[in-house]
Formats: structure tokens, sequence, C-alpha cells
């Protein structure tokens, strides 16, 4: 009984193994409170990288295999999410580079995972952080935009719990960057 009892602990053990997690990100948006002021106004958006590297963290910080990242499409999925918003706000989007009433810059500075702790209790501290520009004819409005928490746990984070909470994240600062009229007021 004994010898069988260890037999199916190393089992569990051995398929416990964290494997890299690639997010698929999804930012959802609420702009509920946020009211409609773009009255046809042009609006270039243009979302860029600002993050050394695509790692978000390690859900094991002592093991390389247990890696999250983003993918090349990340960006995009910001870019539509900005589209998005601004159109519901009545903002007429246009293509980086042609003429627009505000040109908009907003820069991806963190999307992260951190997590700490003993062997059966782990803290994970989780983030997005967004930075903006905005340009409206001589005026320049700078804005930084973020959404955090922290969080205690002894299970593993799956593919679907990571990606939950960092699109969490997402959403909401997209959701306060998109809301700031500062941006956008002449």
């Amino acid at each position: 009984m004994i010898r069988l009892l260890w037999v199916v602990a190393l089992a569990v053990t051995a398929g416990c193994a964290l494997q890299p997690q690639v997010l698929p990100i999804t930012p959802q948006l609420d702009l509920g409170s946020a009211q409609s002021r773009g009255a046809g106004r042009s609006i270039a958006i243009d979302a860029i990288d600002g993050r050394p590297d695509n790692i978000v963290g390690y859900r094991d910080p002592a093991d390389s295999n247990s890696v999250i990242t983003t993918s090349g499409e990340t960006m995009r999925a910001i870019q539509r999410a900005l589209e998005d918003g601004y159109g519901r706000l009545g903002f007429t989007v246009v293509a980086q580079g042609e003429s627009a009433d505000i040109t908009l810059e907003v820069r991806l500075t963190e999307l992260g995972y951190e997590r700490q702790g003993g062997k059966f209790v782990k803290n994970i501290r989780t983030g997005a952080t967004l930075e903006a520009t905005s340009i409206m004819r001589s005026q320049t409005v700078n804005g930084t935009y973020r959404d955090s928490q922290g969080k205690e746990t002894v299970m593993k984070q799956t593919l679907e719990d990571n990606a939950l909470v960092m699109n969490k994240h997402l959403g909401a600062a997209l959701s306060r960057l998109i809301a700031d009229q500062r941006l956008t007021r002449e």
C-alpha cells in the first residue's frame, strides 16, 4: 500500500511540471461612464509596445519553463480596442500618418505577473500600465493608466486564469485612458 501511494505521489508530482503559456490578449472595454465627445473629430492612434520583451512573468521564478508571454498579436488587439473605444465615443478614427485633429500615441509599458511566496501559498501580483501622449494642435497631454491586483493562492494558475486576469487589467487601463477627457479636449 505504501509503495502504491509513493508511485501515485510521484506520478502526480511529475504531472505538475509547468509549461510555458502564451496569453491571448482580448481586452474588453467598459465605457459606461465615458461621455460621447468626439462629434466627428478625427483621431489617429498608434499603439506601441514599450516593454523590453514579450515576457509577462514566471509562474515559478525558479523554473524558466514556467514563462508567461504574449503573442505578436498583442499590440494589434490593443490598437483595435482603442479604435473601437474612440469610435464608440463619436470620434472618426483615421490611419496613423493621416491628417487628424488629434494624434494619440499609446505605449504598453507593463504587463506583469510576479509570484512570490512559499511552497504552498503563493502571492501573485499582476498588472498592466499604459502611457499616452495626445497632441491636439500645439497642445500635448500625457497620462498614465494602471490596473493591478495582488492575491494569495495555493492553486497553479492555468492559461485561462492568467489570460482572464491580464485581459481584465488591460481592459480597465484602456477604459480609463479612453474615458480621460484631457486627452481629447482642446
